[in-house]
């Protein structure tokens, strides 16, 4: 058909309604249309699938602009005998080929009663985007959309956003305690690894495995994988353990010491992989981060991070990351002995905190033997710790003798030895002493 007689048909159809098709007969359509004598219309209904499913010719055929294969058709379950079959069946027919490389489908949205949530019918509770996206914002949502696995009936409720907005703050906490952590570090100066203890070379390979699980997860649109990798990084791998354990030398070293720059740049590395992982699902808060950073350029115009190593560097130094898990893991167990041991000395009322115990660990563990005291006593956040050998681990809890340093709040042996700063442990009084002389030197 020639366009014009299509044009003319709408024009006609605007003015009279679609009814006219059925209204006039052959001659009188045929005049108006301007078409030739002896032009029949035919009533047959055609199927509503081959419309929409021949698109990938109407539409994508006839743009140089867009790609021909689709890269993806995205629909819901219903569309398996829908839109994707008379897709493949007209574009099979046509091109030999499917119209798409990947078909992902997906299921139903539907409120905590099962209820179908559809914007056709008569569902009477609030449904579009705007209203979840005013209230919540938009950033929450799409974390919504990443924590739900879409292959199956998604359930959907105004308190599931509560329970999704601890889960945000605890990530918008990560990066604002990683990006506070480095304020005065230098992103270009590389720090020796000599420097850096067994726990920044624990996250480090728990970094890179992150990487690894979340760039799969993406490439094969499992989104809900990198939501529970990411948030299990955040709260458990970095904020209850790297940064918890940690904070003493971040706060209390002096600012250059090579301990807290080799955990500063850890700390940018994991600042700069988060952005880069959580860009596609939390665009406004990556985007935020990626700004106060001060690094340049948007994070959405970046690529995704690559493990620190190839697959063939990876195996070879399989057998060392294997020691280090091991050996982490060994003192969390320690750890959890020595918490179960603190926990009962505070309910008895014999010590405050945990800074106040005088800490008798017996172990057989062989790591306790390999990591100099000061770092095993900064993995467990203790000020007095001492090791026995023992066949099974235990800890006693004693009330410490040391007195408390006013500024890292340990308590330690040198603490009172100084005459000109006597409530300081030797470590503190360096630290003030040198950042004093340099104040009074500018």
């Amino acid at each position: 058909l020639d366009a014009n007689y299509v044009r003319k048909l709408a024009d006609l159809v605007a003015e009279r309604g679609s009814n006219i098709w059925f209204e006039l007969n052959d001659v009188d359509l045929a005049k108006k249309l301007g078409l030739p004598e002896g032009t029949t219309h035919r009533t047959d209904t055609i199927d509503v699938w081959i419309d929409s499913g021949v698109s990938h010719k109407a539409v994508l055929a006839t743009r140089p602009e867009l790609r021909d294969p689709a890269d993806m058709y995205l629909e819901a379950t219903d569309q398996h005998r829908g839109w994707f079959q008379s897709s493949l069946m007209t574009s099979i027919a046509l091109n030999g080929r499917a119209p798409y490389k990947t078909c992902v489908t997906h299921g139903f949205v539907v409120d905590l009663d099962g209820k179908k949530i559809s914007k056709s019918g008569t569902y009477d509770k609030p449904m579009d985007a705007g209203h979840f996206v005013g209230r919540h914002g938009a950033d929450l949502v799409r974390l919504w959309a990443s924590s739900i696995d879409y292959t199956d009936d998604v359930p959907f409720s105004e308190e599931m956003f509560t329970r999704l907005g601890d889960t945000y703050r605890r990530i918008r906490n990560t990066l604002r305690i990683l990006l506070g952590n480095l304020f005065d570090f230098e992103s270009g100066k590389q720090e020796s690894r000599k420097d850096f203890t067994l726990v920044d070379r624990w996250i480090l390979e728990r970094l890179d495995h992150v990487i690894t699980d979340c760039r799969s997860a993406y490439e094969t649109f499992e989104f809900h994988k990198v939501y529970h990798t990411l948030n299990q990084f955040c709260a458990v791998d970095l904020s209850s353990l790297y940064i918890d354990i940690t904070k003493d030398r971040m706060y209390c070293d002096a600012p250059d010491s090579p301990r807290r720059r080799a955990t500063q740049s850890v700390m940018h590395k994991t600042f700069d992989t988060l952005c880069r992982l959580l860009a596609p699902v939390l665009a406004f808060t990556a985007e935020e981060a990626w700004h106060h950073s001060g690094s340049g350029a948007s994070i959405h115009l970046l690529e995704f991070p690559l493990p620190r190593r190839s697959e063939v560097e990876a195996g070879q130094m399989k057998d060392r990351q294997r020691v280090v898990s091991d050996q982490i893991s060994e003192l969390l167990k320690l750890r959890g002995v020595i918490g179960q041991a603190i926990e009962r000395a505070r309910q008895e009322k014999s010590i405050g905190n945990a800074l106040e115990a005088a800490v008798v660990l017996k172990s057989n563990s062989e790591v306790t033997t390999k990591i100099d005291k000061e770092e095993l006593d900064e993995f467990f956040i203790l000020s007095d710790l001492t090791i026995e050998s023992a066949q099974e681990a235990a800890a006693s809890i004693t009330k410490t003798a040391y007195k408390k340093c006013a500024r890292c709040w340990r308590h330690r042996p040198s603490v009172g030895a100084s005459t000109e700063h006597p409530d300081l442990c030797d470590r503190c009084e360096a630290v003030v002493a040198r950042v004093t002389n340099k104040v009074g030197s500018t």
